[in-house]
């Protein structure tokens, strides 16, 4: 099985688990494939999986498979080219914004103690070439990977988390994470944030991030990407954050010092 496949296994797995496993099954592995297109997790020109390579992994049909492809070539993700296969054209390329956000780890912090978070997934694994840059990370070093999605304490879920996180870390479990806010146990393993570095965008909720939020896919969603560095100046974290701005808002505080 080729190294894009395997990826791809477990971008169906984390699908399977969440609330996505509800949607019909052609949308399941549309939505895994679309995500996994937008994440970088199957490069910019890279060779699409062929429709027999989908039927044997993933246990679908042809028709599911072929009608998934379909999917995605409707959105302009995939092109089609006579005896080349199908291969990804979408591409994009953030521009960062570049803020001092005031009192940054004590507001994460005090929002990690209130709420409730549920874990989608947890692995070990190579990060896609998007997020192995952010890490700054070798091409076969691997990192700690979370999803989670946060709620209110009425259980109105607001965020879509995912994580990578790099070391081998103690009590980094489902259950240890869903107790004790993510920041506190990353202190607990040693990591000391020094400095962290946010862009800030919008994003059309992917189905199965809409799934899990509760919204309707495409819908506009708040997007926060954050890297964090020690003292050192190593990334030792990133986290890729999506928010319902119904029901999150971010606020920012900056002092201006006036010339003399």
């Amino acid at each position: 099985m080729s190294e894009l496949l395997t990826r791809l296994q477990s971008e169906w797995r984390v699908a399977k688990s969440g609330a996505l496993a509800r949607m019909p099954l052609y949308h399941q592995l549309y939505a895994m494939l679309k995500e996994s297109i937008i994440s970088g997790t199957i490069a910019h020109d890279e060779r699409m999986p062929t429709e027999q390579q989908l039927v044997a992994t993933f246990g679908v049909s042809r028709i599911t498979a072929k009608r998934a492809m379909d999917e995605l070539a409707a959105e302009n993700l995939v092109a089609r080219f006579r005896g080349k296969g199908s291969h990804v054209i979408y591409q994009h390329a953030a521009q960062p914004l570049n803020a001092p956000p005031v009192g940054m780890l004590e507001s994460l912090a005090d929002m990690g103690q209130h709420g409730l978070v549920r874990v989608v997934h947890i692995e070990t694994a190579k990060p896609p070439e998007p997020m192995r840059k952010l890490l700054e990370t070798e091409p076969n070093e691997t990192a700690n990977r979370l999803v989670r999605v946060r709620s209110h304490e009425n259980g109105e879920p607001y965020a879509y988390y995912v994580s990578w996180t790099i070391g081998n870390l103690r009590d980094w479990t489902r259950e240890h994470l869903e107790q004790t806010p993510r920041l506190q146990v990353m202190r607990d393993n040693g990591i000391s944030i020094a400095r962290i570095r946010q862009t800030l965008s919008a994003s059309n909720a992917p189905i199965n991030v809409a799934a899990e939020l509760g919204v309707a896919p495409g819908t506009a969603l708040l997007s926060i990407v954050r890297q964090s560095r020690d003292r050192d100046g190593k990334v030792v974290d990133v986290l890729d954050c999506l928010y319902n701005p119904e029901r999150y808002q971010y606020a920012m505080h900056v002092d201006v010092e006036t010339p003399a």
